[in-house]
This record gives C-alpha cells, structure tokens and sequence, in this order.
C-alpha cells in the first residue's frame, strides 16, 4: 500500500501546484486587464456636477472607479455614466506591461521546472528504492532454498551452538529417507574442511565431499551479496535484514569458537573467495586499536 501511495502521492501533488500556479498566474493577468487605464468619462445630467472626469478608470461588472486629479477617487454605476472615450495607451507603458508578464511567466516557468526536477528526481529515487527491495527479494530468496546452503546454514549453527554435532538431511540422493538424514558431528565439520582435501581426506568419503560442496554454495552467495553491494544493486542495512545472523556469527564478535572459526574462514580464502571477509568487513569495520595492531604486527 505504501508503494502505491509513494507512485500516486507525486502525480497528484504536481497536478495540485500546476493548478494553483495557474490560478495565481491568471489571476496576475487577470488583475492586469482589470487595472487602471486612461480615460474620459461622460457623467449623465444631474450626476454629482456634469462635468467629464479626465483620469484612469478602473472597470467592474457593476462600477466604474475614477480617479482624477481634480476631483480624487469616484465610483460611479454605469446607469449613471452616458459614455466613456478610452485614451490610447502610450507603447512604452504596454511594453511595459508585456515585459512585466514575461518576467512572471519566466519566474514561474523556472519554479515549475525546479519542482518538475524534486519531484521526479524523488520518485526516481522511490522507484530505485523498490526496485533494490524486487532485486534482493528474489536473490535471497533463492540463498533460502538452495538445499546445500541450507545445510551449510544447520552445520554453522551446529558449530555455534551444539557440542556434538545435529541431524542433517545431507545425502539427498540417497534412496531412502533414513539415508538421506545423517548425524554430522561437529568434528567431520572442520575435518571436511581441510585445506588439503588430497591428503587429509579419503577420496571416498562421499559425507565429506557433500560438507564442502555444501560451504562452497554458501560461500558463492556470501561473495554474490558482496558484488552486489559493490554494485550497489542492494544496500548494507537491507541485506543484514535477511542474512546478518550469519555474518555477525562469522565476524569478530561472533558466537563461533576461533578454531572453527579460523578453519571455516580459512577455507573461503584458500579457494580464494575474498568477498567473504570482504561482506564480514564491511558490517565489523576495524577499529583503530585493530588498526594500530595491524600496524605493529608488520
């Protein structure tokens, strides 16, 4: 509902000041042919004295105001005036006239043109704002149904909050059910992730091999997410919405032991997934304590 109101609020607001802009500006002009112009006015019989009043006149549907010099400010009906001989407007003071109403036409021409711009500069800026929300909607929600990033996520929470280990349906190719759903235990977590798979691993262990694909999926979408920061397709705030738990588990400050920590990081930067510790480091920027230490290290 919001959305639709931020698409339809813009419309109806620049119809709104385009009719009142209007409305002044005719008002403007209106008001400049209703203004004051030279004239003789020819009074009937028994009208105040008779004579002819020599000033500007200023029309009305009703009266007629004059001002002279001889006799001031006068209003007088029209049944009491017998005819009136308009005098010929000077050209300089049309001009005048017709350079005032330019200048007015221009001021509002250029406080049209800047509201024209905010405006659409605005719902340019709301129609990117949902556009980003459209974009990051769908790429989580396929982060969410990936099986292996699935169970890379129950493996990372095993690491993070079971001594042993949990149920995981790790072996979906597997025929039966009772196959498929296997207990990983917290120790096959970190040896599966080796950084020396050839040597370390049997090259049969099949649960091993599924352990790592499942990371490597994992991993794949963390440096995705990252990329699109980068791009800024999606913003920081709205990625930690869906995903921050994951990240904050696997940030400096997060509830994962550094041993499992440090082998898990490790095997993200040995197969040279750098977006990894580049999305942990952009929600854990170093503080300068972290910097000065980086510093002495070296």
């Amino acid at each position: 509902m919001r959305r639709i109101m931020s698409f339809l609020v813009g419309p109806v607001f620049i119809i709104a000041i385009i009719f009142v802009g209007v409305f002044i500006l005719l008002s403007f002009v209106v008001n400049d042919m209703k203004s004051a112009e030279p004239a003789i006015v020819h009074l009937r019989k028994g009208v105040a004295d008779g004579a002819d009043r020599d000033g500007e006149i200023t029309k009305s549907d009703k009266y007629v105001t004059v001002k002279t010099d001889a006799y001031g400010k006068e209003v007088f009906s029209w049944d009491q005036i017998q005819y009136i001989t308009e005098k010929e407007v000077s050209s300089s003071r049309r001009l005048d006239r017709i350079v005032d109403l330019i200048d007015l036409l221009s001021k509002f021409g250029l406080v049209a043109t800047v509201l024209f711009f905010t405006i659409g500069l605005y719902q340019y800026g709301q129609t990117q704002k949902w556009e980003r929300e459209k974009f990051l909607a769908a790429a989580v929600k396929e982060f969410d149904e990936a099986k292996g990033v699935r169970n890379a996520r129950l493996m990372l929470d095993s690491l993070a909050l079971y001594h042993e280990g949990r149920m995981i349906q790790l072996l979906p190719q597997e025929e039966k059910a009772k196959n498929q759903n296997v207990f990983i235990t917290n120790d096959e977590i970190f040896a599966a992730l080796t950084p020396n798979p050839h040597e370390d691993l049997d090259r049969e262990d099949l649960r091993a091999v599924a352990i790592r694909d499942c990371f490597d999926g994992f991993f794949s979408y963390l440096v995705t997410f990252d990329h699109y920061i980068q791009q800024k397709l999606i913003t920081k705030d709205a990625l930690s919405a869906h995903i921050g738990y994951w990240i904050d588990l696997l940030g400096p400050r997060g509830n994962l032991a550094p041993a499992y920590k440090d082998r898990v990081l490790g095997y993200a930067a040995v197969y040279k997934m750098t977006g990894v510790a580049d999305l942990i480091t952009k929600y854990n920027p170093p503080t300068g304590w972290d910097k000065m230490l980086e510093r002495f290290i070296k």
